[in-house]
């Protein structure tokens, strides 16, 4: 706070001035806070969606081994031709007790094709586990630089409380001396208590976004955070994240899908063939022939297979849905494709557009802004301008330093996303 002595509060004041028209604005936050390498391996590590994705996989994998095996064989128990005027087993040279074994084949390569399919479908979840860790990583990054912009913000607008605060009580002493009216001393406070209130926007905007990070990491949310803006990995160019995205992990899963509807194509196409069964039947027969020998047991070898004769509206339909399947699965490729071309595009020139608005801001706008700030005071305090120019002035410096902030952050969120579209771990 100012001194009421006019020489020192005037000192103060501008000394407050020239402190604040540096560009960079430093955080007092715990050194040994999280990092976000610590933000993003919490996630990945917590995050029960990837052991979701990694437990259907295995489930996959094991069903795909069991898909490739014969059915089991039925066993057949039963009698046959038992004379219900006695039921004895030996009366009658037809009743026998059966005992059977019964064994199906599937249609053609239906057992191959199936779990090659479920394979497919295996290997399209590998993908997706990849393509959800990369998205948690996106996820966490962007939370976790909405925090720090927010503390950035918090420590910019807690500076622009005390020079306004400092800035108030100089005007009342002038104002208890009669240089001033009382309209400055309320223009005064009324500008301490916007900025004093734009402090319990960004602590809420804070809270929200600890909040969504708290989704991924829980309780480690928070914690301190590591105060200065994290280094990012380099993106590559433009063109070479193009060439890159036939193989990002979203578009390759989407391509095991396809290929996965193709075999159901397949699969769909040996409806038309039949299928067997094969049926070894042993009879056993008691009683005497006429001669008075023991009657011979019996063996029975059958086979059984379907007729697939009238397919219009049953193998026809299949293998219509099937192919309608597939080239769904590859329109929805083809869509996602070319949005996410869409989305390098548009991010590649936000990011560069941010660049050059970081570079203005550097160059020109924040060092123009610290020194209309202090000619304003100086001006004022030589009786050549007024409060409100004053004010201006500094609300402008502030308020510069606050978009700054902003952009930086925005233009790293923007990095993040062009390393997700990258397709890797960087």
């Amino acid at each position: 706070m100012y001194s009421t002595k006019k020489s020192t509060g005037h000192g103060h004041v501008l000394a407050v001035s020239i402190a604040f028209a540096g560009i960079a604005i430093s955080l007092n936050i715990d050194a040994s806070g999280l990092s976000l390498n610590d933000v993003e391996q919490l996630a990945l590590r917590e995050d029960p969606s990837v052991e979701v994705l990694e437990a259907n996989r295995l489930a996959l994998d094991e069903l795909s081994v069991a898909a490739e095996q014969l059915p089991d064989p039925l066993l057949k128990v039963g009698m046959v031709a038992l004379p219900t005027d006695s039921f004895n087993l030996g009366q009658e040279a037809m009743t026998q007790v059966q005992f059977g074994l019964v064994q199906k084949f599937p249609r053609g390569d239906t057992r191959s094709l199936t779990s090659r399919q479920i394979r497919q479908r295996a290997e399209g979840l590998d993908e997706t586990v990849r393509d959800q860790k990369l998205q948690i990583i996106l996820a966490v990054r962007e939370q976790f630089l909405e925090i720090l912009k927010q503390q950035h913000l918090a420590n910019i607008n807690a500076k622009a409380i005390a020079v306004f605060a400092d800035l108030a009580d100089i005007i009342q002493d002038y104002y208890a001396t009669g240089r001033v009216h009382q309209e400055d001393v309320f223009q005064a406070a009324v500008e301490l208590a916007k900025v004093e209130e734009r402090a319990t926007r960004i602590s809420q905007q804070e809270d929200r976004a600890r909040a969504r990070l708290a989704t991924w990491i829980s309780d480690a949310a928070y914690r301190n955070l590591e105060g200065d803006w994290p280094q990012l990995s380099s993106q590559s160019s433009t063109t070479v994240i193009k060439s890159k995205l036939a193989r990002h992990p979203r578009i390759l899963a989407l391509g095991k899908y396809i290929a996965a509807s193709e075999t159901g194509v397949e699969l769909a196409r040996e409806k038309y063939k039949p299928e067997f069964s094969f049926d070894l039947t042993y009879g056993g027969r008691g009683g005497t022939n006429s001669d008075g020998s023991s009657r011979s047991d019996l063996l029975s070898l059958m086979m059984v297979m379907d007729l697939p004769l009238f397919t219009s509206n049953r193998q026809d339909r299949v293998t219509a849905s099937r192919l309608a399947e597939s080239s769904a699965a590859r329109f929805t490729r083809d869509d996602v494709f070319r949005r996410m071309q869409s989305e390098i595009d548009l991010h590649a020139a936000t990011w560069q557009r941010q660049q050059e608005r970081i570079e203005l801001f550097n160059r020109t706008l924040l060092p123009q802004a610290a020194f209309s700030s202090e000619a304003s005071f100086e001006a004022y305090q030589s009786f050549f301008g007024d409060l409100t120019t004053l004010l201006r002035a500094q609300i402008t410096e502030f308020e510069l330093q606050l978009d700054h902030a902003r952009l930086h952050a925005e233009a790293l969120k923007t990095h993040a996303r062009l390393l997700y579209l990258e397709g890797e771990f960087k």
